[in-house]
């Protein structure tokens, strides 16, 4: 089997009502599809996480990751991966746009060999064989403390047992936030807040320590993700609620000084930034030895990413909780089933080949950016293997 085309498309889904959080408000969501076809006439679809740009993601699997996959064996992911990362590595592109694409690509490869097998990718990946995985609510938007704890009410009657509210404007705006959920909601719920990288580290501290007092689960990204002194602070002084990140690293290595600093209880790779599951296996591999929970971050992804990360929960060890992101996300319209729902705060991950989704045409036609059809890399002559020199 041979890849003979990789083809790409940028998405973008406006949304009726936007997404507020503490440092970003979200108008519309936005994704970069990619498709891997063989000569075989089997097919996988991956997703690069794009917030902004998926253009640019799109650009990058095209020009630089394209050249490196026509002509090979897609059953060599991990070898087709390291030459990936090679092509610009050693020019100090470890991260960003480079790895998005990237975890496009490993996406669909994998989706492409569980559909060559006849397995869906969980089976594929030989892991823990989870039938099951436990979620949590994600996210109840900031509101006034009143309408944040009537939606966590509604959350609780629709069976979740652990909901994630949005943080990360200010000690006196949070807190009553996260008392007010805590009294809607009682004791046997769990409650994790996100910030979104929205304190600096006293802020963060002090929302810490009343979470402490309420019992909360963890706290998510407090300070930014390159402020490691930041997150040593916090760490220090807040120690009976667990400090959880990872949604903006892109590696192993990235995640290294968190692990080997303990700064972190709870690890949240995206499988659509980090690495796709090639390099999110590894991340959780690491976090195993440092005996850190992993929870796959998804936040506004699109459907692709979504079902990856289910299949990645239900394979890595030291999985706890997979992110439900119960908010409507437009960008789901564009498969032509849902996605498995949650029931009592369990989502039953699929048995269909590869990642078991089918995607709707015509709604993918809609949410692509300026009408376009997806951008073809086939009939291109492969280039020679990635060289390390600059």
């Amino acid at each position: 089997m041979k890849i003979t085309a990789v083809q790409t498309l940028a998405l973008e889904a406006p949304l009726d009502k936007p997404w507020r959080i503490s440092t970003f408000t979200l108008s519309s969501l936005t994704a970069t599809a990619v498709r891997i076809v063989t000569d075989e006439g089997i097919h996988g679809t991956g997703e690069c996480i794009a917030r902004l740009g998926p253009g640019v993601t799109a650009a990058v699997v095209r020009e630089i990751l394209a050249p490196v996959l026509l002509g090979r064996d897609p059953c060599n992911v991990e070898g087709l991966w390291e030459d990936m990362y090679r092509t610009m590595r050693a020019r100090g592109h470890s991260r960003g746009f480079l790895l998005e694409a990237i975890s496009g690509v490993d996406i669909a490869l994998w989706d492409l060999l569980g559909k060559s097998a006849g397995k869906p990718t969980w089976q594929l990946l030989a892991g823990h064989g989870r039938q099951q995985i436990q979620v949590y609510a994600s996210s109840v938007l900031l509101d006034t403390p009143e309408v944040m704890a009537e939606e966590a009410r509604a959350l609780v009657r629709q069976g979740y047992r652990a909901i994630k509210l949005k943080v990360g404007e200010g000690i006196h705006a949070d807190i009553p936030r996260i008392e007010a959920v805590r009294a809607a909601v009682g004791s046997g719920i769990e409650i994790m807040l996100d910030a979104n990288a929205g304190y600096d580290p006293v802020s963060a501290i002090v929302v810490g320590r009343a979470s402490e007092r309420l019992g909360v689960y963890w706290l998510e990204e407090p300070v930014l993700a390159d402020d490691l002194p930041g997150y040593a602070r916090v760490r220090e002084a807040v120690k009976d609620i667990r400090l959880a990140a990872g949604e903006g690293e892109f590696t192993s290595a990235g995640f290294r000084p968190f692990f080997e600093q303990g700064l972190l209880d709870v690890a949240q790779p995206d499988i659509a930034r980090a690495g796709g599951f090639t390099g999110c296996r590894r991340i959780a591999a690491y976090a195993d030895a440092y005996n850190i929970a992993v929870c796959p971050h998804t936040g506004a992804s699109g459907p692709i990413c979504i079902a990856a990360s289910m299949h990645l929960s239900a394979a890595i060890p030291q999985f706890r909780y997979f992110e439900d992101m119960y908010i409507r996300n437009p960008l789901h319209d564009m498969l032509a089933r849902p996605l498995p729902a949650q029931r009592d705060g369990l989502i039953a991950v699929s048995n269909e080949p590869g990642l078991g989704v089918t995607l709707d045409d015509a709604a993918l036609r809609r949410y692509a950016r300026g009408g376009q059809d997806w951008q073809d890399c086939g009939d291109q002559r492969p280039s020679a293997r990635p060289r390390s020199e600059g």
